[in-house]
């Protein structure tokens, strides 16, 4: 009986040291042995390390596209823009625009002038604004029916240059029970640029400022334009 004792005991002992070299083992922190320094790294220091190393990635990578933007704007501000004209003809401005390397023919829409209407109605056809014009005539004052726009089938009673003028003869219809009106009708036209859009300082941008400052004369004129200002216009083919 008692070797066997003994044996039980030894048993219990190994089993012992068995689960102590377990319990170690995951208790403790230790991740890996440095070859070049011969030192122990905790599991706690090799996060916080890929942590940094994550963070200084992503600092590099933010502050690249912030040099990157910077670029861009610097590149965008850089950009000058000519602008020669007005020319009245198209075949003046592509004569001079083969002379520019790079150069573009623009056409611009502007209000030339405006007329000062005096006129009555509109009417709800033709044939009752025909009756007043005809009421009008009999009374010897001029007038024609407006056939289209937003004043179609209105009678026109005068074309005037000025709104002064048009008031004067506005009161002298009333006057005489005409309940008339007066609207402003501009006249627009179309005037042409030659453009060109570059880096201010290079030597294709100099090239073109000289070439188009020898076409410059008492009507046309170069000047440096917002670049907005010359994209807002009408580019020709």
């Amino acid at each position: 009986m008692r070797w066997f004792f003994l044996l039980l005991l030894a048993i219990n002992v190994v089993i012992y040291i068995s689960y102590r070299d377990v319990d170690l083992s995951l208790d403790s922190a230790v991740l890996a042995v440095s070859d070049d320094q011969n030192r122990i790294l905790l599991l706690s220091e090799t996060t916080s390390a890929e942590g940094e190393s994550v963070r200084d990635a992503a600092s590099l990578k933010e502050g690249a596209s912030e040099v990157a933007a910077a670029g861009v704007a610097e590149e965008v501000n850089d950009l000058g823009c000519l602008l020669l004209g007005p020319y009245k003809s198209r075949d003046e401005l592509r004569r001079d625009a083969t002379l520019v390397v790079g150069a573009k023919m623009l056409a611009e829409r502007y209000e030339r002038s405006a007329d000062f209407w005096v006129y009555l109605g509109p009417y709800p056809s033709f044939d009752s604004a025909a009756n007043i014009s005809a009421e009008l005539r009999a009374k010897r004052i001029d007038n024609f029916i407006i056939r289209g726009g937003v004043l179609q089938n209105a009678i026109s009673l005068g074309v005037f240059t000025t709104d002064e003028r048009a008031a004067v003869h506005a009161k002298r219809l009333l006057k005489k029970n005409y309940q008339v009106a007066v609207k402003r009708v501009p006249k627009e036209g179309e005037r042409y640029w030659l453009s060109y859009t570059g880096r201010a300082g290079t030597e294709l941008y100099t090239a073109a400022e000289l070439a188009m400052e020898k076409k410059t004369d008492n009507n046309k004129s170069l000047g440096k334009k917002s670049c907005n200002l010359i994209a807002s216009h009408r580019e020709l083919d």
